[in-house]
């Protein structure tokens, strides 16, 4: 089978690249076709007419190609977050012959009848995994885009415990001038895999303030062992087990988007710690590994040709049906 990757790199996200790869890992002999920063235009039609299985990685990506009939073109979308624009759903809808792959459930319920399957996001749990450094007291926040409020709660909470808090993910001109003085904030920048991966197995949490469908910060934190203070009220809390609820669990979420409700949530691990467990972290992790997104993509595939050929039978007993009529009415003819 010949398979042909289609990639834009649209919003350059960490999260972006890690689909990528993890895509790249799933079909090693694919052709690719990768271009970054404009995007692509639906006016500048991509040739993919030697390939069996087409899957691109936006929607961008999907509306530059024109496929046939023969070939199962499938779209994975990038989980929506808060620096994202919300999905293009006239462009959706004018994408008539690709079946849409989604990774997270607000994006599967935005439209049920196109978004067909739904796969986790990849996380390189391999690489993102627990070491034998001993902990810090510090915490760590892995700011996604520009900054925002939510990172800024973060913060104030941090200077009302009077507790140490490494930030990460942004540089140091993006944030606001206060913090770049304040002796409690270490101001770490933007840093490789294998340095954010360091900081993950120091701290002593991370902290994930963000409304949004995802947080890769969350996943990659839990596969290094690392407790999770998460807001609740977000899609992306599902992917921790809170204590508090559990008995046990990978962290603790806070209900509020208030600097009360989340340094109750930060003293509640501190002074229970024993009850998160880096070996539920793990298991949290492992449901979004590249292992488990191959499986779920390659269902999600299935799923799709298994629909093609139903219909498709369907439409030749309906043929038969037809043919049946007219010879029926031509004998009594």
């Amino acid at each position: 089978m010949s398979v042909t990757l289609v990639h834009t790199g649209v919003s350059h996200t960490r999260l972006e690249y890690s689909i990528w790869e993890a895509l790249n890992q799933a079909w090693p002999h694919s052709s690719t076709i990768a271009r970054f920063g404009t995007g692509f235009s639906p006016d500048r039609i991509v040739d993919v007419d030697q390939a069996n299985l087409i899957i691109s990685t936006s929607l961008e990506a999907a509306a530059s190609i024109q496929c046939q009939s023969h070939q199962l073109h499938m779209c994975y979308l990038e989980p929506q977050s808060s620096s994202q624009a919300p999905i293009n759903q006239q462009l959706v809808n004018s994408l008539t012959d690709i079946e849409f792959v989604v990774p997270t459930k607000t994006l599967q319920n935005l439209n049920r009848d196109r978004f067909t399957s739904f796969v986790k996001p990849p996380v390189d749990t391999d690489f993102f995994c627990s070491g034998f450094e001993k902990r810090s007291p510090f915490l760590l926040l892995v700011a996604d885009g520009e900054w925002s409020v939510e990172e800024q709660l973060a913060a104030d909470a941090c200077k009302e415990l009077k507790q140490s808090l490494s930030i990460a993910g942004i540089s140091e001109d993006q944030l606001p001038a206060k913090l770049q003085s304040d002796p409690l904030i270490e101001i770490i920048g933007l840093v490789d895999d294998q340095k954010l991966r360091e900081q993950y197995r120091l701290c002593s949490a991370v902290i994930c303030p963000r409304d949004v469908d995802f947080d890769l910060s969350a996943i990659e934190a839990q596969s290094c062992g690392t407790p999770v203070v998460i807001y609740s009220n977000c899609e992306a809390a599902n992917s921790v087990v809170c204590f508090e609820q559990n008995g046990l669990g990978s962290g603790i979420y806070f209900e509020n988007k208030t600097v009360e409700s989340l340094t109750s949530a930060i003293q509640e691990l501190q002074l229970r710690p024993q009850r998160c467990q880096s070996v539920i972290g793990w298991c949290c992790a492992a449901q979004f590994s590249y292992q488990q997104f191959q499986l779920s993509f390659n269902k999600a595939i299935a799923k799709e040709i298994a629909y093609r050929i139903k219909t498709s039978q369907l439409q030749i007993q309906k043929q038969d049906q037809q043919d049946q009529g007219l010879a029926e009415e031509r004998a009594a003819a």
